[in-house]
């Protein structure tokens, strides 16, 4: 039997083929993307920054949950009390939040004066306004401010001036007692807070 070779489909035929089909599916694409409509952030509404970052606390059980949540709920009603509305924000990781402080996208930090080094706290402001655990282990949780950027200042004067308004109200002792019981707060709460706020009257 003989076998014919058809010169229309040969190999320098079919490479032509080849390379005019890629050519054609290249201006194609080319063509789409160029009139495809963009996705982009404004699509999905205004991405806001949070003013003030929190983190979670660890260990993640329920009593750090319920730390956590006060501690914000303080926060909030301060703001609130001081006519006030900066959006919060809790991160997964105390490292986010510090890095969000850092590199100025938020304001300020709700945590811990550990959470700076002694060179870092020269370039912050502290305003201690809740208490963990009891003496002599309690551990303070404060909100910090960065000195040099003016939303900053503005904010901190407005929650300075907000905490001891629900302290006064006793909006701030309504908070403890709703999270803690009424038993579990300590008469001199108050007293112990000043102590480490230095300069308050």
């Amino acid at each position: 039997m003989k076998h014919y070779k058809n010169p229309a489909f040969s190999c320098p035929a079919w490479a032509g083929m080849v390379r005019l089909l890629t050519l054609f599916c290249l201006v194609c694409s080319w063509n789409a993307q160029a009139t495809a409509p963009r996705i982009t952030s404004q699509m999905f509404g205004e991405e806001k920054k949070a003013d003030i970052v929190g983190y979670q606390l660890a260990p993640l059980d329920a009593a750090a949950k319920q730390d956590g949540e006060l501690a914000v709920q303080i926060v909030m009603e301060a703001f609130k009390a001081a006519g006030k509305t900066p959006l919060v924000d809790v991160l997964p990781s105390k490292e986010l939040a510090r890095y969000a402080l850092f590199n100025n996208d938020a304001v300020a930090l709700i945590g811990s004066p550990q959470d700076l080094t002694a060179k870092e706290k020269n370039q912050y402001h502290l305003i201690t306004f809740y208490l963990r655990g009891i003496p002599p282990g309690e551990e303070p949780v404060s909100l910090i401010f960065a000195k040099k950027n003016p939303r900053g200042k503005e904010l901190q004067s407005a929650f300075k001036e907000g905490l001891q308004k629900i302290i006064k109200s006793g909006k701030y002792l309504e908070l403890l007692e709703k999270y803690y019981g009424k038993a579990n707060v300590p008469a001199d709460y108050p007293s112990r807070l000043k102590r480490h706020n230095p300069g308050w009257k």
